[in-house]
């Protein structure tokens, strides 16, 4: 008699490997790769800490939950329109790809955004600093090299762009500055499109401020090296530096004083590769 296996446990599926692919995750399937990845690194730990004080009541949805909603819908970007989210409410499946149990109306969305004063918007570059030190400790690099540039944003076919104004590229928008570590932004300051690259001293205080946060909660001793575009082109930027005993490099025209500077320095020295025996 042959025997009845119906009533066997299912054996519990287990991943074996993680290889690379040729398929890729289309539609909105990658939110819930996404989301899972926002849960799963130190990003809500920093976030409930700097805005868990927004939240005024127990039944409300958890600020982290909040987040991951959020940041999921500019993730998808199927609709610019907070409406979206009362569609969004009504769908069971979206629900699970994030892997909630409750999602968000219009309504909760918008009065999360009236509850953030200026003092809490400012929270976010504590945000991007502490999820930056995190990673130094994750990843634990021998040496950091810091981007420091500035991003034009385009608001010209935007039918309401209140504060904006004229850039160098010759479009009416705002020109924030980012200090960027690879591809993460380390720090970030919102400004005008008027506002040069190394405009009054923002550079420098980012600079001082990101440096010694690096050497106190990182590490005192490890290499740092910015670079930088000809438009922070300054004397007063490369003392900052000097000063912070950081490596920089800094691209820039080349005046006939800089130059003659260049070929009258006696103290030129080689750069060489250590010896490793």
């Amino acid at each position: 008699m042959a025997k009845d296996n119906r009533n066997q446990e299912k054996k519990e599926q287990k991943i074996s490997a993680i290889l690379p692919t040729n398929d890729q995750l289309t539609g909105r399937a990658g939110l819930g790769v996404f989301a899972c990845y926002l849960r799963n690194i130190s990003l809500f730990s920093i976030i409930d800490r700097k805005f868990g004080t927004i939240r005024k009541s127990s039944k409300g949805l958890a600020i982290t939950e909040l987040f991951v909603q959020i940041l999921s819908f500019f993730m998808d970007g199927t609709s610019r329109h907070l409406s979206w989210f009362d569609q969004l409410k009504t769908d069971a499946a979206y629900a699970d790809l994030l892997g909630t149990g409750r999602l968000a109306s219009s309504h909760a969305v918008k009065r999360f955004f009236q509850a953030f004063s200026f003092c809490r918007i400012y929270q976010f570059r504590k945000v991007l600093q502490d999820l930056f030190i995190w990673r130094l400790q994750h990843s634990k690099p021998q040496a950091i090299v810091l981007g420091l540039d500035t991003t034009v944003l385009n608001n010209d076919d935007a039918h309401k762009r209140h504060g904006v104004q004229p850039t160098y590229k010759k479009v009416k928008g705002f020109q924030p500055l980012q200090l960027t570590w690879g591809r993460h932004v380390v720090d970030a300051v919102f400004r005008g499109g008027k506002k040069h690259s190394n405009h009054g001293e923002t550079a420098d205080q980012m600079l001082i401020h990101v440096v010694e946060k690096i050497r106190k909660e990182y590490r005192e001793d490890v290499p740092l090296i910015l670079g930088m575009d000809a438009g922070f082109y300054d004397d007063e930027l490369f003392e900052t530096c000097e000063y912070l005993k950081i490596g920089y490099l800094c691209g820039g025209k080349q005046y006939r004083n800089v130059l003659d500077e260049a070929a009258d320095a006696v103290d030129w020295q080689p750069l060489k590769k250590a010896d490793e025996s």
